[in-house]
Order: structure tokens, then sequence, then C-alpha cells
């Protein structure tokens, strides 16, 4: 069995008035690609209530970064009461989304994916020795990076969300 360790905890960014829903899941999608990560979509749900629309998506890109280790973001989108409307901005009209936005992101380092290490009871215990003594330095480099891309791309999200506050 693989093993899971968080790297990062679900961290929340909540925004609530105008912005784009096509122009915010664009940013995501393009931050994805950028950094190399394999985008994978769980889910995404659009249901249609008296407030307005609400989206809900899960996204789980990977990046796998040895045969061994593998960078998974979660990320968890909950758009709700999105109603559409025509804003004029720097003298042009534009048609943007109102409504309240939840994302949800988490960072997960998942080692032995392949489950090569598993197949007998002595490659288990190698496993757990080659862990502890001789990957440490690489596995704590692979978290810092992940860290690091978790963060980034909160910031990025957030940044984007603060250009329509004006």
């Amino acid at each position: 069995m693989s093993e899971k360790t968080t790297v990062v905890e679900k961290e929340a960014i909540k925004y609530e008035g105008l912005f784009s829903v096509k122009e915010l899941y664009q940013l995501i999608a393009d931050w994805v690609n950028s950094k190399g990560y394999f985008p994978i979509e769980k889910f995404i749900e659009e249901s249609v209530e008296k407030e307005g629309k609400v989206i809900t998506a899960k996204l789980e890109p990977f990046k796998k970064l040895t045969d061994y280790a593998k960078a998974i973001i979660k990320i968890e989108i909950l758009i709700s009461d999105c109603k559409e409307v025509e804003v004029t901005r720097a003298g042009k009209k534009q048609k943007l989304n109102k409504g309240r936005v939840v994302i949800e992101i988490k960072s997960v380092l998942e080692t032995d994916y392949e489950h090569r290490w598993e197949m007998k009871p002595w490659l288990y215990v190698l496993r757990t020795i080659f862990e502890k003594y001789i990957y440490t330095p690489f596995l704590s480099g692979f978290k810092n990076a992940l860290r690091e891309d978790t963060e980034h791309l909160k910031e990025q999200i957030k940044a984007f969300l603060n250009l329509y506050k004006k």
C-alpha cells in the first residue's frame, strides 16, 4: 500500500463579489500545465437554484517526481449564488459572474504509488530502512517543493480574485 503524507493541510480561499468563472478555471488550468502537473478532474457539477448557480469541482493534478514518489494537489472549488451580471469596465461592457467562491487546497506526497515494494515481506522491511536512512533528504526536498507550489497556486488565485475587487 502506498504511503500518503499530507504536506499542506486544507487551506481555504474565500471570496465574495464579482469574478469570472471561466477565467478562474483557466488560471488554475494554466498554472497546473506550467508547473508540469498532469491535470485530473475528479468531477465538475453544476446545478441551478433560486439564488443562482452552484458549481462544485474537484481537481487532483499530480506530478511524478520519481518512480517512487509523486506530488498531488487536491483542489476543491465551490461557487454558490452565482449569477451573470453585465459590468462596465474601462468603458467596455463585460459579462462577469457575481457570487461566493470557496477554494480549498491540500497537498499530498505519495510514496511507492506503484506498490513495487510490497510484493514480499522482506521488500517492505527494506523499503522502511531505505526511506528512513537513505531517501529522507530527497523526500524532504520533495515536500518543500510541493509546499512552495501549493503556496504559489494559492497566491495566484488570491491575486486573480483581488483584481475584481476594484
